[in-house]
């Protein structure tokens, strides 16, 4: 099932995604939803990000070909790397990428995006999908000499804007390790990776979180990037799509120095 996060007349509302039709739900996202009667097409409503995080974490270096490209000059990992975005930095589908003055080569970063479902603490990697409502698509975009120049990497990866996801959660993925990703700027393909290909599956990284940190419903983990990842610019549209998911697609703006 896919489950939109949209605004109509002013109001916020859930609904299932049926082909081009949202029909609308009520009740709890994370519990029971009935269906209200209301039918919307796709294109007449502002789709939103699908829920509203109260943290979002991020893998670094799940890839080994992404590790391979990256000027990180480091060995692969051997345990998870997360990393925090912070909610501010949420981007909807359809809204542009800001890029901010001062900010230079800022690249795209595809991913698939894991939704927790329920409240989750120190969980085993085998009940570790238990806890997962679904899944969604996510840019992890980044300001390349922030990241590499700051001590942190707030600035890099965390400015308003810098977290697009969306365009829904699909709920009915068994098996988020069999999954194709791929990044498109401006209709060309520039990611291509299968989710078998992550280091750390997510299993392993929900529990590896969940060991230090309680996860509670709505919070989002960005699962890394594949490799292909490379610069955008004022007057790009990027768009990322998961198979079975969805595209998230955003267009990108300069903000002039």
């Amino acid at each position: 099932m896919k489950i939109a996060r949209f605004e109509t007349s002013g109001s916020i509302k859930y609904g299932t995604v049926e082909g081009e039709t949202i029909r609308e739900v009520e009740g709890d996202l994370f519990g029971e939803l009935t269906p209200t009667g209301n039918a919307y097409a796709v294109n007449t409503v502002k789709l939103l990000v699908p829920c509203v995080p109260g943290k979002i974490l991020a893998l670094g270096l799940n890839y080994a070909l992404h590790v391979a490209e990256s000027s990180s000059n480091r060995p692969a990992p051997t345990q998870p790397e997360p990393f925090y975005k912070v909610p501010s930095s949420l981007c909807n589908p359809g809204d542009p990428i800001i890029i901010p003055p001062g900010a230079g080569e800022t690249h795209f970063e595809g991913e698939l995006v894991a939704v927790i479902g329920k409240e989750c603490k120190r969980v085993p990697p085998e009940a570790a999908l238990d806890y997962v409502l679904g899944y969604t698509c996510g840019n992890d975009v980044s300001a390349r000499p922030w990241q590499r120049g700051d001590l942190q990497w707030w600035r890099g990866k965390s400015c308003d804007t810098f977290s697009p996801v969306g365009p829904w959660i699909e709920t009915s993925i068994a098996d988020p390790s069999t999954l194709t990703l791929e990044t498109r700027l401006n209709g060309e393909r520039k990611q291509h990776s299968g989710t078998d290909q992550m280091l750390f599956d997510v299993p392993t990284m929900i529990s590896f979180i969940s060991q230090v940190l309680t996860l509670y419903p709505g919070d989002l983990i960005y699962t890394g990037t594949c490799d292909g990842v490379g610069p955008m610019d004022d007057g790009d549209t990027v768009e990322i799509e998961v198979s079975n998911i969805g595209v998230l697609k955003n267009p990108v703006i300069r903000e002039k120095e």
